[in-house]
């Protein structure tokens, strides 16, 4: 067999120490372009391939480095409120599993409100980097459009959700265009047809459509034109008349929302859920208690966020990506008490 070619080959041939050898194809940012290109010019000629037990082993010293230096991982929220987001049932579950994720792998977790006591972004990072924290989650943006300037090159970063300034960031989302076709497939299973979604307009915009490309999708494959019903996106001037109105007019089986008021309203006007009508929450979660739909797994979100936080700081890797990199997580289907398992449509399967 023949010798593999090592760290110290390479120091040999191109006159450096191994530690510069080592750092030039580990950090090539921390050492001058000519000499990186020299370390790697060297390594294709010679044929250089990493040692993968020694590659493992330097990751485990690695890795118990990193949590002795950097071991609290600071979730980071940036809105108008301090409490307004935490105390969601949604950012409880996530912040359940990346707790619990981050103590598996040695680090803590703490919360932070980056506007408390006005700080400005720029002073909320001095605070982080003195207390050695190199780990940022970014928690869902009050406003996706919104900008928070922190000097992102000190950090690793990974998001929960996009933030429509930030997609060169690590993410981590819920997967909204499967979440629907799950919903309708259990909905046409009970035997739903006449299928109506109602959503938000900055809720729409958040999930940048997916909801209403996945319904649009499924309304145009399953359906017949006469239980077509118009999606209705309620905007900033709109109001109960106008879920009332359309209601009326389309007089859908189920409504299919994302909302904390839809299913009230739809009680409040007099209609019998499930008796009378169906509801089906994209997020139930956040939703009525009891209420039938998607299921976000949004603690398993939290322990996503902490291993793809965990691998960039293993490589010491700070600020944006060079490509957008996200991972998507699977909603669950609940049974609950706002749909009907047996209903008879009057409209036929196609």
């Amino acid at each position: 067999m023949e010798k593999r070619t090592t760290l110290k080959d390479i120091a040999h041939d191109t006159g450096l120490s191994v530690s510069a050898v080592s750092l030039a194809l580990r950090n090539p940012k921390a050492l001058p372009e000519s000499t990186v290109k020299r370390v790697k010019d060297a390594a294709n000629r010679l044929s250089y391939s990493p040692d993968p037990a020694m590659s493992a082993l330097a990751a485990h010293r690695s890795r118990l480095r990193v949590h002795r230096d950097f071991s609290v991982i600071a979730l980071v929220a940036n809105w108008s409120d301090k409490n307004e987001w935490i105390q969601r049932e949604s950012a409880k579950k996530l912040l359940e599993g990346a707790e619990s994720r981050a103590r598996a792998l040695g680090y803590s977790l703490q919360y932070f409100w980056s506007r408390d006591h006005g700080t400005s972004p720029h002073r909320f990072a001095d605070i982080l980097i003195n207390r050695g924290i190199r780990g940022i989650i970014l928690a869902p943006f009050e406003n996706p459009m919104e900008r928070f300037d922190l000097p992102w090159e000190q950090f690793s970063i990974v998001s929960i959700e996009r933030p429509f300034h930030y997609t060169s960031f690590n993410h981590v989302v819920p997967n909204y265009y499967a979440d629907m076709l799950l919903a309708w497939e259990k909905l046409w299973d009970y035997g739903y047809r006449r299928i109506g979604l109602v959503l938000d307009a900055d809720l729409a915009n958040r999930v940048a459509h997916q909801w209403e490309a996945a319904h649009n999708f499924e309304q145009l494959s399953r359906g017949r034109k006469e239980s077509f019903v118009p999606t209705l996106i309620l905007g900033p001037k709109s109001g109960e008349k106008d879920f009332a109105n359309w209601l009326k007019e389309n007089k859908p089986e189920v409504v299919v929302s994302r909302s904390w008021t839809n299913y009230q309203i739809m009680e409040s006007l007099g209609y019998k859920v499930p008796g009378e009508i169906g509801y089906v929450s994209l997020n139930i979660i956040d939703d009525d208690p009891g209420v039938s739909g998607i299921y976000q797994q949004r603690d398993i979100m939290g322990e996503v966020a902490v291993d793809v936080l965990n691998s960039l700081l293993l490589i010491s890797h700070r600020g944006p990506i060079k490509a957008s990199i996200g991972s998507q997580v699977d909603g669950l289907w609940r049974d609950g008490k706002t749909i009907r398992t047996n209903f008879k449509s009057k409209y036929p399967r196609c």
